[in-house]
């Protein structure tokens, strides 16, 4: 298949707004992936640790979003469009890259602590500003280089890679170290650096073919994400964990992994394809680190996971960093601030 670049010809004018709010709402389904998905996975009665059944659970995302993106596309009389679309590398590769993205992703939820496994799918955005840098010739203006620093620096406060007491001051590094109460949390750490890198090659990917429809996109997203999601699971169980998940779950755990289907699955990765196809590379990376802070939150009040104060001004500096973007695009409407170059054209 022949990658196609989209040029000032083909690419349709940015919605900024449809983009923002896309990333947004994605950007919160996602942050609700690590409680959902220890909801709906067992624990082993040997061990006490949940099965590493995340693959599984992904795998389930990418079948209900395909399913229910190809009812969206029949209710909106998209069906000739979904069969003359021409698929390209880059259609297909980003589908597969989220695909196996997620399945590393919700795995590391459940074998590490929620925060190391956001932090780490998080480096996936700052690997795609880079790319679109270097690969599509987008500009990372002043504002931009401000927001993203500003929700890396929030990041890795919020996550525990920056922290401070009054004995020991201030101290970095992530915790790579073995946890007895999380017996297999080296194994999550490599799998959440895993996402990471998958996520970010999706997110890139995705800033090509603008001239597919968002419901389109999102359906042949989902649908190669299927194959991305199956190739984890299928290497998951042959190297590492021989679990059979659906000779483990019961119905609790199945009523919660639906949830988990609709609202992380459908709604948020369905959306990612739009918010991809409005955005630049840089916005979609500031942005979408609001799931940081959904997770983290919800650690602290489901789980009880503990939040420091250095944790706290991390959060605070995410949702700066991450609503600045749609602040200084609004202020430009009204005229209050200047313009920037932005453009969304790429050089062959």
């Amino acid at each position: 298949m022949e990658t196609q670049i989209p040029t000032k010809q083909t690419a349709a004018a940015p919605n900024k707004k449809v983009g923002f709010t896309a990333i947004l709402i994605s950007a919160s389904g996602m942050g609700l992936v690590g409680t959902f998905s220890r909801l709906a996975t067992p624990t082993d009665p040997d061990t006490g640790a949940s099965y590493i059944t995340g693959d599984f659970l992904a795998l389930g995302r990418m079948v209900i979003g395909a399913l229910g993106m190809l009812a969206i596309i029949a209710l909106v009389k998209k069906m000739p469009e979904l069969r003359t679309a021409k698929l390209s590398f880059t259609v297909v590769a980003g589908g597969l890259c989220i695909g196996a993205s997620l399945a590393f992703y919700v795995s590391a939820t459940l074998m590490t602590t929620i925060s190391n496994a956001v932090f780490l799918i998080y480096t996936g955005p700052l690997f795609s500003a880079i790319l679109a840098a270097i690969f599509l010739k987008e500009k990372i203006n002043l504002s931009h280089a401000l927001f993203l620093t500003l929700v890396f620096l929030g990041m890795l406060m919020t996550v525990g890679l920056v922290q401070y007491t009054p004995d020991a001051g201030l101290s970095f590094g992530i915790d790579l170290s073995v946890n007895p109460d999380l017996p297999n949390k080296t194994m999550g750490d490599l799998f959440g650096l895993a996402s990471g890198l998958f996520y970010g090659l999706a997110l890139f990917f995705y800033r090509y073919r603008p001239d597919i429809s968002s419901e389109v996109r999102s359906f042949w997203n989902f649908t190669f994400g299927i194959i991305g999601a199956a190739a984890v699971m299928i290497y998951r169980m042959a190297a590492i964990d021989p679990t059979n998940p659906i000779e483990v779950m019961d119905g609790r755990n199945w009523a919660w992994a639906f949830v988990l289907f609709f609202v992380s699955g459908l709604l948020a990765i369905g959306l990612l394809p739009a918010a991809g196809k409005n955005l630049l590379a840089v916005e979609l990376s500031t942005v979408a680190y609001w799931e940081c802070v959904v997770a983290l939150v919800l650690g602290v009040v489901v789980w009880n996971e503990t939040m420091s104060l250095v944790g706290g001004l991390g959060g605070l500096l995410i949702i700066i960093g991450g609503i600045g973007p749609i602040i200084i695009e609004l202020m430009r409407k009204k005229g209050k601030v200047p313009e920037e170059d932005s453009s969304l054209a790429i050089e062959r």
